[in-house]
């Protein structure tokens, strides 16, 4: 009987371990920049989310840090992670770049990310489906700040399009 026990502790932590992480979030906050011109955003994402799918994706075993001292591997992040998030103006795409990342100690991989330059106007929309495709419950959540105000839109796996208020 003790066995029987032990065998069952033993499977349930197991399984347990298996679904730790048994929710998936990134956060986006975008600001534009008059004077810059551009959009910037910071974009946050579970660094152990992005690992597992680049090393289902390539078949092996891959920490963030490997991915991000890989050339190829961390160019093929960026355009995963710039796929996933999308700005429109005026129903124009707004084309963003990478200008840097971090990791944190919490195991968050945050992206500086910037924009074309464009001038602000008209109506703005976004679309965030970033990991969507690979885990169902993900859950997003975009930041829009204007003139030190700000409007938070939810984003789940079957929203595709907001539309983000210009006068906030």
């Amino acid at each position: 009987m003790k066995l029987r026990i032990f065998l069952l502790t033993i499977l349930l932590s197991g399984f347990s371990m298996l679904n730790a992480h048994e929710y998936h979030f990134a956060f986006i906050e975008v600001e534009y920049y008059p004077t810059e011109q551009q959009f910037q955003a910071t974009l946050k994402v579970t660094a152990h989310d992005l690992a597992y799918i680049t090393s289902k994706k390539h078949g092996k075993d891959y920490s963030i840090e490997q991915i991000l001292k890989t050339d190829s591997l961390k160019s093929e992040l960026e355009h995963f992670l710039l796929a996933g998030f999308t700005l429109y103006q005026n129903n124009q795409e707004i084309f963003f770049k990478t200008d840097g990342q971090e990791i944190t100690a919490q195991g968050d991989l945050i992206f500086y990310l910037s924009s074309e330059t464009v001038e602000r106007k008209g109506k703005l929309f976004a679309s965030f489906s970033l990991l969507t495709q690979y885990f169902p419950d993900q859950q997003n959540k975009l930041d829009y700040l204007l003139k030190g105000k700000h409007h938070t839109l939810n984003f789940l796996a079957n929203e595709s399009l907001k539309e983000i208020p210009i006068q906030l």
